[in-house]
Order: C-alpha cells, then sequence, then structure tokens
C-alpha cells in the first residue's frame, strides 16, 4: 500500500512539471525560433533583393526581364542596414569592358528590423532605362540591355554582396508632334493686297478696264460728246431762223 501511494505521487509530480512546463514554453520558444536558422530574425546578413518590372508588385519574386521602368526592392534586412548599390553592364552589352551605369553610396535599405521577407518589404528604389548611363552599349534586339546589380553591405557584419543579373528594354520614344502646315485663308471676308490677283480697282471688286473693253468704251464716250456738239449746234442754228409773212 505504501508503495503505491508513492507512485501516484511521483506520478503526480511529474504531471504538474510537464504542466508547468507547457505555459513556458511560448517565451522560450519563441527566443529560440528568432536565433534559429529559418526564424524571423536568426543571425548574420538574411536580407535579399529582388527585380521587379511594371506593373509593380510587393511580392518576393524576380523578374529578370524587366521593360524601361523598373524597382529594386529589398526584403528582410535588419534595421539600419546600408548599402552600396551598382548596376553594370554585362556581356553582350559591355564592349570591351563592364561598365558602371548606376551607383549610390551608403544608402539605407532598412528602417525597421527583420521580420522575415513575406512580411518585411524594406526599402524600394524606382529606377528607369533613362536614369542608366547606357551610352556605347551594345542592345540584343529581343531583350535590350543586359545589367547586373551589385548590393554590398557596409555595416562590416558580412563581406557577403547580393546579387542579380536581369535584361533591361530601352524606352521607347514618344512620337513628336508636327507642326501644322500654314495655309492660306479661306475666309471670303479676308481683305486682299491691293493689286494681287483677283482684286478689281473698282468698289465692287469688279475686274479692271482694259484692252478691247476699254477702247469700246472711250469711242462710246467720244459719239456721245459728238452727238451733244450737234445737237448744241442745230439749237443756235434754230433760233436764228425767222419767219416773214
Amino acid at each position: 500500500m505504501p508503495q503505491r501511494r508513492h507512485v501516484v505521487r511521483a506520478a503526480l509530480t511529474a504531471a504538474a512539471a510537464t504542466a508547468c512546463l507547457a505555459f513556458a514554453t511560448p517565451a522560450w520558444a519563441s527566443a529560440a525560433l528568432q536565433a534559429a536558422p529559418g526564424g524571423h530574425n536568426p543571425n548574420g546578413d538574411n536580407g535579399t533583393v529582388k527585380i521587379d518590372g511594371a506593373p509593380f508588385e510587393d511580392e518576393v519574386d524576380n523578374q529578370p526581364h524587366v521593360t524601361c521602368d523598373f524597382e529594386l526592392e529589398f526584403f528582410n534586412f535588419d534595421e539600419g542596414q546600408r548599402a552600396d548599390i551598382t548596376l553594370w553592364s554585362q556581356p553582350p552589352s559591355s564592349k570591351p569592358n563592364d561598365k558602371v551605369v548606376w551607383s549610390v553610396k551608403d544608402r539605407l535599405i532598412s528602417d525597421d528590423p527583420a521580420a522575415g521577407a513575406e512580411n518585411d518589404h524594406d526599402v524600394v528604389i524606382r529606377l528607369s532605362a533613362k536614369d542608366l548611363d547606357l551610352a556605347g552599349l551594345d542592345t540584343n534586339a529581343n531583350q535590350g540591355y543586359h545589367i547586373k546589380l551589385d548590393v554590398d553591405l557596409t555595416d562590416g557584419k558580412s563581406s557577403d554582396a547580393k546579387h542579380k543579373v536581369f535584361w533591361l528594354q530601352p524606352c521607347t520614344a514618344s512620337p513628336t508632334p508636327s507642326s501644322p502646315v500654314p495655309t492660306s485663308p479661306t475666309d471670303p471676308g479676308t481683305p486682299t493686297s491691293p493689286g494681287a490677283a483677283g482684286s478689281g480697282g473698282g468698289e465692287g471688286g469688279g475686274l479692271p478696264i482694259t484692252g478691247v473693253a476699254a477702247t469700246s468704251t472711250a469711242l462710246t464716250g467720244l459719239a456721245l460728246i459728238g452727238g451733244g456738239v450737234a445737237l448744241t449746234v442745230l439749237r443756235r442754228r434754230r433760233d436764228r431762223i425767222t419767219f416773214t409773212s
């Protein structure tokens, strides 16, 4: 009988200890999870950088082919981390050596603690092919320029850089609107310059009197003058005639 009581007492003690550990598990398990590989904020540089093309999305995915406008997206970096960010030309676009087409030094890439890539969207840098120095580079007819991204952390935590290689299409130039060709006025009320073709010498805008028409008019005027003279002479003669019985 005493032995049975001892066994029961031992079982109850073990159960109580297990229950206490169960209540304490969330605290220590959470701390261990944070420090363990695969946790939200494990030791080391666990951030990642992605290339995103239009239409832009806040997702941890990489697009190796983008057109004109694109984004450099940073995820899951530690709070306060900074980096030198460089875009280089790559073969076959480079000739003969790789060329820096864009860069920025000591850029802040995260202003909050790491929380897991899916839950920790850090800095986004939006760029365009127009922002890059692409002069002298060769383009592929189907894929555009071959570009490499280097992200070198400047806080001394790690010597490992983040890299991405992608293809960038050049921006298409917008068509320049052509200037309208000037035309002569077609408004019938627009005055024309004196002496211009189609303008008349008279107030009504009729044709000027020239050539045969002018000659006929002159002869008609002379005939009228001659007729007037003849009538005047006849009238004077009639006045001089006297009648006698």
